[in-house]
């Protein structure tokens, strides 16, 4: 009976122990806030093309209409990363006390400023005596107000501003005539086009330095898992590596994900002022934090930027990718322009 008994204990133990190393290879959940208006396409290839588990993650992404609701989200610990909410908004929430950490790019410009058709746009001029509907803590809102500034003009006293929670709630002002012009974001222009809208400027003609959407977490993350982070990061490179080198089969994915057809797909991605990179460029979200302060839109003083802000584990896994893949051209030039957008 002895001998029975050890043998039942030793299988038992063998079993605990193979079940003891699944559990450790198992996939740990990333929820990941986007707005399915704007899309999130490096989150759609590391889905499609298995990006995530091959880095022993598991993507899960969580709609959001708006960033308010989006960050609220993130600093409630709902989701993991809020990653198409722009600069601004995230910024905006470390002034009043949010301890986030932005440590990945998405987007850069690729904003359309719009109006009715009979709107004659000159430069930033051509917005003085107008009524221009903007969304409020969007990125595009501060570029706008900072270009113009920069003309040496006062939006606040010489447009009248309507000041919206939606991007969606912009459009409709335009419109309905409520409002000249629009300040939009990229979730829109679709719906713009189609209404007969035109596009009169995009922001990064009106600041070339601006960027947008930037993955953003809780700092917390970031010092308690790190390797967890560095596994999105890996998956996030993969992904832009992906869209570099196969545009046209990013189209459908796309389309897919955001539920267009092939043309509205295509327009949104590849036809556009947008700039995809997962390059966290900090030097330009460092540029968009004193933009706020500049402007007087948030209360920036007493408060290290530097704290908020994360490029070595983005490093780190650029640094990775490219050791395996030393013959590769665009990690490669994925290292000189980290150097560029961070040093």
């Amino acid at each position: 009976m002895k001998n029975v008994s050890r043998v039942i204990v030793f299988f038992l133990l063998l079993s605990l122990c193979a079940f003891a190393a699944v559990a450790a290879d198992a996939p740990q959940t990333f929820k990941v806030a986007y707005n399915p208006q704007t899309g999130n396409i490096l989150g759609f290839i590391a889905l499609e093309k298995g990006y995530d588990a091959e880095e022993n993650i598991k993507i899960e992404l969580v709609p959001f209409s708006n960033s308010t609701d989006a960050l609220n989200a993130l600093q409630s610990g709902k989701v993991d990363v809020a990653v198409s909410f722009g600069t601004t908004a995230p910024l905006t929430f470390v002034t009043k006390g949010a301890d986030f950490t932005i440590y990945g790019g998405y987007v850069s410009g690729g904003m359309p400023v719009y109006a009715k058709p009979d709107f004659e746009y000159k430069g930033m001029q051509s917005f003085v005596g107008h009524s221009v509907a903007v969304p409020r803590m969007y990125t595009p809102e501060i570029v706008w107000r900072g270009a113009m500034a920069k003309a040496g003009l006062d939006p606040n006293s010489q447009c009248t501003i309507l000041e919206f929670k939606k991007p969606t709630e912009v459009l409709e002002a335009v419109k309905s005539g409520k409002v000249d012009v629009g300040i939009g974001t990229n979730s829109t222009y679709l719906q713009a086009v189609a209404a007969g809208l035109k596009i009169v400027t995009w922001t990064n003609d009106l600041d070339p330095m601006h960027v947008c959407c930037r993955p953003v977490s809780k700092t917390s993350l970031l010092a308690d898992n790190p390797a967890l982070v560095v596994s999105f990061l890996r998956a996030w490179i993969k992904a832009e590596h992906f869209l570099i080198t196969n545009p046209e089969d990013c189209v459908p994915i796309n389309a897919n994900y955001l539920k267009l057809d092939q043309t509205q797909a295509r327009q949104m991605l590849l036809e556009t002022n947008q700039v995809f990179e997962s390059d966290p460029k900090t030097n330009g979200v460092r540029y968009m934090w004193k933009l706020l302060g500049d402007l007087n839109y948030a209360q920036t003083g007493g408060i290290d930027i530097e704290k908020h802000l994360n490029s070595a584990l983005y490093e780190q896994a650029l640094n990775s990718l490219a050791a395996e893949n030393p013959n590769d051209k665009v990690y490669a030039m994925f290292k000189e322009r980290y150097v560029k957008y961070n040093k």
